[in-house]
């Protein structure tokens, strides 16, 4: 781990719009290309102890920023015209046919957190090998907790509207945590939730042409305590997947020494370990 070295890297976007991301490289021989596609709101900094323990296994790995978020935020985020779909066309498409140009002769594998593994699904680059989802999930409320569901149409139909209205973006790090978000993202991730069946179920999306055309294995892993991805959304976005391709794990969240996981502590340095030795070895 200790010979593990990173550098910042611009990466480019499928419609030229320029991404900031990272690059962990091994220091031996590489066993394949990583590319993290993030979470919603997480800014690749999250990711920077995961990407270094793959990369101390003979990995490298690349974090990217999507449009609007941490290094790829313009300097006026007010007006910025990103939606959540160009984080998946355009964005996380952009930085695996980047890193397939540039280390061809190395497997190309995808680890999706949350919507980065929705991102796959709606936007499959042909030369990714293999793909992980860790707590990707529908966004269909109806196979959430209540709570979390209230939570959600709490946020999208009352605070986001008055946030986005005073400050024309949704200040996600003044309200829940995290990174502020474009205001066409937040507003297109609130109509999904919204809709049964997620992104399945707003036509303009064409998300099942789009989940048809995966050539790759997808392997999803849940954790039987997340709630923002509790197993029943997991399993229904594995669903999605052509089915010869697919499988889900839900993992105990006891794999962890604390016992507890959630949405995002399978990322947390100090806590995740034996969980991260368990993704290296879905990736193979």
């Amino acid at each position: 781990m200790s010979d593990v070295s990173d550098e910042t890297m611009e990466f480019t976007a499928r419609d030229g719009f320029r991404l900031q991301g990272s690059i962990f490289h091994p220091a031996g021989p590489v066993r394949s290309t990583v590319v993290v596609q993030s979470g919603m709101a997480v800014h690749r900094r999250f990711y920077a102890a995961f990407a270094r323990h793959l990369a101390g296994r003979g990995r490298r790995v690349v974090t990217f920023d999507y449009r609007g978020i941490g290094g790829s935020r313009p300097v006026r985020l007010k007006g910025f015209p990103a939606t959540m779909l160009d984080w998946a066309d355009l964005d996380a498409w952009g930085v695996c046919a980047t890193a397939a140009g540039a280390w061809p002769d190395a497997p190309l594998h995808v680890v999706g957190h949350s919507y980065g593994g929705q991102a796959y699904g709606l936007a499959p680059h042909p030369a990714v090998v293999r793909m992980v989802g860790i707590a990707a999930q529908s966004g269909d409320m109806r196979l959430f907790d209540r709570r979390v569901a209230r939570e959600v149409r709490w946020l999208t139909r009352y605070v986001a509207p008055v946030a986005i209205a005073l400050v024309g973006y949704f200040p996600a790090g003044r309200i829940g945590g995290g990174e502020d978000v474009p205001a066409r993202v937040y507003r297109q991730w609130g109509g999904w939730c919204a809709t049964p069946g997620y992104f399945f179920g707003d036509p303009a999306v064409q998300a099942r042409e789009r989940f048809a055309e995966v050539r790759a294995p997808v392997h999803l892993i849940g954790f039987d305590d997340d709630p923002y991805a509790p197993p029943a959304a997991v399993r229904a976005l594995a669903a999605r997947f052509p089915a010869a391709l697919a499988s889900v794990e839900i993992m105990p969240a006891t794999i962890v020494h604390r016992g507890r996981i959630g949405h995002f502590d399978c990322f947390r340095a100090g806590l995740a370990e034996p969980l991260w030795a368990e993704i290296d070895r879905r990736l193979a």
